[in-house]
């Protein structure tokens, strides 16, 4: 029996939300509902025009390796993370927040830096836009790791944004060679399909491994598998996963496996900002698996709490909400 349910390792960033225009994406010459690196120079400026043009941002520990197992945390289940902060107010933000969440975590280093941070734009769509600068947490080394963490864990969760940086990318292979030898399941989130098409090869080599459970939208698992059409990606997205979770937005989700495939009804939302709906997915799919659910009632529950977290300003339900609507969708199931 192992004494943790879920590992998540991911860029530690501190998410900041603002409501924006979408003349202002223009302006700033950002892809509407996409995510742009950007160096620290660039963030600073763009943070300090869109704390001019709209005040204090929304602050919460992000990332969406840490967006999920937040949710899968809050729900009930044992979750840990790895990831890299420095030690300055957004590293101990932070830290702070994962704590406050009951999440194991190594993540507060020694070493020089700044801790990275995510600027979500959500527009009047309830779209997101994401510039993004990665600071410390994109020096994530071997020997940063607590191997026994990766030990521990029953699943390994990551997210493809890792793939951005060699020193994390190298990382990665190294805990998956720990889980592999551990008889920890490996999942993993295509997190964006800009990371997808600039690092698919990065991404196709994670996959050379056995992989349990992949996550994705649409426009990623087309990315990521060459296809035309959804048809076509989950054909080939067996190819990598034992089984595929593909969400669909406000249609549901598609889980398929090797002979199986199930159509996930979507619930009805008013939406008013989709940041984090995909990690909030992922997070109640883990959470219910690891409670020794089949995949249909785990996707089925994704979809429901993440039609609940598309309702609410930022990544994240409150935290007494999670179970309530675990109780809800009970309920509903009933």
């Amino acid at each position: 029996m192992k004494k943790i349910n879920i590992l998540g390792v991911g860029a530690a960033l501190v998410d900041q939300q603002f409501s924006v225009e979408d003349s202002l994406l223009k302006d700033l010459q950002l892809n509407k509902g996409s995510m742009d690196l950007k160096d620290q120079e660039t963030q600073d400026q763009t943070y300090k025009k869109l704390t001019h043009l709209y005040g204090s941002s929304k602050d919460a520990c992000g990332g969406s390796s840490t967006n999920t197992v937040y949710a899968a945390s809050i729900l009930g289940s044992k979750c840990s993370f790895i990831g890299k902060v420095a030690d300055d107010v957004n590293g101990n933000f932070y830290v702070d927040n994962l704590n406050k969440a009951k999440i194991k975590n190594k993540c507060m280093s020694s070493d020089q830096g700044v801790s990275g941070n995510c600027l979500v734009m959500v527009s009047p769509d309830a779209e997101r836009t994401m510039s993004t600068f990665l600071g410390i947490s994109s020096e994530l080394k071997i020997s940063d790791l607590d191997e026994d963490m990766i030990k521990e864990a029953e699943i390994v969760y990551l997210e493809a944004y890792l793939v951005s940086s060699d020193q994390c990318f190298k990382t990665t292979k190294r805990i998956i060679e720990i889980a592999q030898n551990n008889n920890t399941k490996i999942a993993i989130s295509l997190s964006d399909s800009f990371i997808v098409s600039s690092f698919k090869d990065r991404l196709w080599e994670w996959m050379e491994n056995e992989i349990a459970y992949l996550f994705c939208n649409e426009e990623e698992a087309k990315a990521f598998s060459n296809s035309e059409t959804i048809e076509n990606a989950e054909m080939e997205l067996k190819k990598f996963s034992k089984t595929s979770f593909i969400t669909l937005g406000k249609d549901g989700a598609i889980v398929v496996s090797k002979n199986n495939k199930d159509k996930i009804d979507g619930f009805l939302a008013d939406a008013i900002d989709t940041n984090g709906a995909g990690d909030m997915f992922a997070g109640a799919v883990l959470y219910k698996l690891s409670k020794g659910y089949e995949n249909k009632i785990s996707a089925s529950f994704g979809c429901f709490l993440a039609s609940k977290g598309v309702e609410n300003f930022g990544p994240r339900l409150p935290d007494e909400d999670y179970i309530k609507n675990e109780k809800l969708f009970e309920k509903y199931k009933k």
